[in-house]
């Protein structure tokens, strides 16, 4: 028996592509199937042979391209290796593995043919589309069709790029020429278009796109058929971890970008595409419905309470992925279901409350001191990262942070305060919320509640803003017709930390807030306020106005989870001390400032925090102390002289509000538009006081 014969070098491999690919761009003006093909899909363009596209075509017979290649100095193990050909089992002849077909070359970010993706056109192939089986540089899940060319002859326009996925090369070809005619108009982005190569939409394929066009604004543009809608659903989880914009298109039934084309002048076609862009939540909700409809799992929402229900929990998640969008996809929703986009918007927060069964009080994260012990049942979920082993459990991330909270257990009324924590062990980020019940009602106890859960797990996806806005737009809408007398609200605090190794203790904070709940660090050895109160008084006393601290404007809000600013401040070192208005107006700041900074057992520092309050106010305290594990403050840090705390983020409120949510770069984060209980009301609501 023969021996295997050793991998050619991959400059070998590059070579034998590259000349495969000017032997098929030779042969496509003898094919008038060829032809047909590039013109029915308005891309005829692509058969230019000076462009970037190099389109060309496979030949019928099983020899010609071996022929040409061993004939050109390359040998059948070099062309075998590079997927290009095969050996007959019994004749031991090279044969052609591409035959008949248009021939789309497969490049990688250096511009370099490692492989072919081919359309048939003899019809009477199993598969209309092959790929370049994997070889050492052909790997099609670290694949993009389309982005090497774009890449070496990059698109005109100005600002971030715009990168649409689409589901097959001829549909990158007729974006690309679309892009091109829109690129004529004034003040476009650049617009890149890309297709996985006979594969889903992988995180790898993601990455590569981050790493050469940052910044882009990211858009699934599949086909408007069922496949089209498979595709999708099979996209959805990776793409919705985009970090930056994530769209989708929702093409006409039956069409995909190039059928688009094919019926229009290339600019109008563009526009049409780009008119049908939605975001990338609102897409795959709209699908679900409709699949919940084609199954028969609902029939008709409007009439069926348990159609609603569910519908809602197919939906719920969607609405935490894009919590900008709450108001469009209520919307949507709304008119797919038969429904109101208010009672949408309420059954969906009702549908999540049930899904996650969210009690009062904190959900810590897990005990990393002792690890539950593994199930030997449960097969280890498979790795993407090729230097994990085939089959070796993926590590999860240790929380880069230590955490405690306490809630005061005296008075006798309504406990309207909530804590709740989240942490992801893959990102390692673990997210916070303090909420307090504006007044000692229930509905201010359920506001409390919803909004404190809603936004830490929307900050786990996103960033504090951004989930405190989608607790906002929540609140809002369950609370939408409701007398303003029976409805809830109340002050918000959410606390992102990241892990970052370039930090002196490995750790990042990012805090946003609307309200009165306070966070206080250790600064230079002083107790120092992180946040600004949205106060009346804090307002006036920035203004110049001589208010003496304690007045009676120190009672009245400006900004709460419903309406008014939200505040964003950054932070590279804590630790931290969260707190309700109750602790932060009773417990003196020399207390606060020795619990903090002497802080070794964090339990222990939370509960002496809420012992001060006892039953001296009927109202309920809530404190949450944290701090990096690496850095326990009890050992770094050394206490001064006792200060009176200053706001570390001071000025008005319009300065203070720098978020990255809606708009990168500093920005005032005001009310969204979805503002269901309080119509035409204005930022401030000086009326609203505890």
């Amino acid at each position: 028996m023969a021996s295997e014969q050793p991998t050619p070098p991959p400059e070998r491999l590059y070579a034998v592509n590259a000349a495969a690919a000017h032997f098929y761009a030779g042969r496509l003006q003898t094919s008038r199937k060829a032809a047909r093909y590039l013109q029915s899909h308005g891309i005829s363009a692509a058969a230019d042979s000076t462009g970037p596209w190099q389109v060309g075509y496979a030949p019928g017979r099983w020899t010609e391209l071996a022929t040409h290649l061993q004939a050109a100095g390359f040998s059948a193990g070099e062309v075998t290796a590079a997927g290009l050909g095969f050996i007959h089992s019994r004749s031991e002849h090279l044969l052609d593995r591409f035959r008949d077909r248009l021939m789309f070359p497969v490049t990688d970010a250096h511009n370099r043919v490692v492989g072919f993706t081919a359309r048939d056109l003899s019809g009477r192939a199993e598969a209309k589309w092959i790929n370049t089986p994997e070889t050492a540089i052909y790997r099609k899940r670290l694949l993009l069709y389309g982005l090497g060319q774009q890449l070496a002859d990059r698109p005109a326009g100005v600002g971030d790029p715009v990168v649409f996925v689409v589901e097959g090369a001829a549909d990158v070809l007729a974006m690309h020429r679309m892009a091109a005619a829109h690129s004529a108009v004034p003040e476009t982005q650049p617009v890149y278009a890309v297709a996985p190569c006979g594969t889903n939409l992988t995180r790898e394929q993601l990455d590569l796109i981050q790493q050469t066009l940052p910044g882009a604004h990211l858009i699934l543009a599949f086909d408007g058929d069922d496949a089209g809608r498979r595709a999708a659903d099979r996209a959805y989880p990776v793409a919705s971890r985009w970090p930056g914009q994530v769209s989708g298109v929702r093409l006409p039934k039956g069409q995909d970008p190039a059928d688009v084309l094919a019926t229009m002048d290339p600019i109008w076609a563009m526009s049409e595409v780009l008119g049908a862009v939605q975001p990338l939540a609102q897409l795959q909700m709209t699908n679900t419905i409709s699949r919940l409809f084609d199954t028969r799992r609902i029939t008709n929402p409007a009439r069926f309470v348990e159609d609603r229900i569910t519908a809602y929990r197919a939906i719920a998640e969607l609405f935490v992925d894009a919590p900008h969008a709450t108001r469009e996809m209520a919307e949507a929703a709304a008119e797919q279901l038969g429904l109101h986009s208010t009672d949408v918007v309420r059954g969906v927060v009702e549908a999540w409350h049930a899904r996650t069964g969210a009690p009062g009080g904190t959900d810590p994260p897990p005990d990393w001191a002792s690890p539950a012990p593994p199930h030997p049942e449960q097969p280890p979920a498979p790795s993407d990262d090729p230097s994990i082993p085939s089959g070796a459990r993926v590590p999860e991330k240790e929380p880069t942070t230590v955490s405690a909270a306490a809630r005061s257990a005296g008075g006798r009324g309504i406990d309207t305060t909530a804590v709740i924590t989240r942490h992801d062990p893959d990102s390692g980020v673990t997210v916070w919320a303090l909420a307090d019940g504006i007044g000692r009602h229930a509905p201010a106890a359920t506001a409390a509640q919803m909004s404190a859960d809603i936004a830490a797990t929307v900050t786990l996806r996103s960033n504090p803003a951004a989930g405190l806005h989608a607790a906002r737009a929540a609140i809002n809408a369950f609370y939408g017709g409701v007398d303003a007398s029976q409805a809830g609200d109340a002050s918000l605090l959410v606390v992102s930390a990241y892990p970052a190794k370039g930090n002196r203790h490995g750790v990042r904070w990012e805090l946003a807030w609307a309200g009165d709940c306070r966070a206080y660090t250790i600064r230079a050895g002083q107790l120092a306020q992180v946040t600004a109160d949205h106060t009346t008084g804090r307002r006036r006393r920035d203004q110049g106005e001589a208010v003496p601290l304690g007045s009676i404007a120190d009672l009245l809000l400006t900004s709460s989870v419903r309406a008014g600013d939200v505040s964003v401040c950054p932070l590279d070192a804590g630790p931290l001390l969260l707190c309700n208005s109750v602790v932060h107006r009773t417990v003196r700041e020399d207390r606060l400032a020795a619990e903090l900074a002497g802080m070794s057992d964090a339990q222990a520092s939370a509960d002496r925090l809420v012992s001060v309050i006892g039953q001296q106010d009927d109202r309920r305290a809530a404190v949450l102390l944290i701090h990096a594990r690496s850095a326990p403050p009890a050992r770094v840090t050394i206490t001064g002289s006792s200060q009176r705390a200053t706001a570390m983020a001071s000025g008005p409120a319009a300065a203070l509000a720098k978020t990255s949510f809606a708009h990168p770069g500093p920005a005032t984060a005001t009310t969204p538009p979805f503002e269901a209980a309080a119509p035409g009301r204005s930022q401030s609501r000086p009326g609203r006081h505890r």
